[in-house]
């Protein structure tokens, strides 16, 4: 279930269908709405918390990018550990996963940061995307059904026990500042920015 919190001048709500959302963003003034997969989420919000000052342990955000005219995809993501941002991004050339356009470089993007957060002995992570598929993949929730989302399943039982990824999802192009990174970067990979 997705919580919906809506905010604006003099008005907050936290709704459980984004048809009612809309309805109350489109009146009052102001308005600023984001989802969230806890209620607590959406309440933090409403009372202006920044979920990044709770949380003690390493934080990644990674978004794809996809160029129409090359076929090449991309991911760019940023870790922020031990006080330190770290700014990933890559190219992908045309291949049999670019057919997925983003989302494939979305599913590349996780698995690198969360191998990489592991070789550097991370336990847990906490991992902000934009895309459902890179949470319910992981977890066995979603069928696997195309080559890429097989081989993203098979990396997630491979790191099972190694290390714990904690999920979060954000919407795209909210002004969200890490996500605005790791959106740029990956943009920057194809040379799109």
């Amino acid at each position: 279930m997705k919580f919906y919190a809506v905010k604006g001048d003099n008005y907050s709500n936290i709704f459980t269908s984004w048809d009612e959302a809309k309805k109350a963003i489109a009146t009052i003034c102001n308005p600023k709405y984001k989802s969230f997969a806890s209620e607590n989420d959406a309440k933090d919000f409403l009372d202006g918390k920044n979920i990044l000052n709770e949380i003690k342990e390493p934080v990644c955000y990674i978004d794809g990018s996809y160029d129409e005219k090359t076929n090449a995809y991309s991911f760019g993501g940023i870790l922020l550990y031990n006080g330190k941002e770290y700014e990933f991004k890559r190219r992908f050339e045309s291949d049999e996963y670019s057919l997925h356009r983003n989302v494939s470089g979305e599913i590349r993007g996780a698995s690198y940061i969360i191998n990489y957060s592991l070789k550097r002995g991370i336990k847990k992570l906490h991992l902000f995307y934009d895309y459902i598929g890179i949470e319910k993949w992981y977890k066995g929730e979603w069928k696997a059904n195309t080559n890429i989302a097989i081989k993203y399943v098979n990396f997630a039982k491979e790191v099972d026990g190694k290390i714990e990824v904690v999920f979060h999802k954000v919407k795209s192009h909210t002004n969200d500042k890490y996500n605005d990174i790791a959106d740029r970067l990956a943009k920057e990979a194809l040379d799109l920015a």
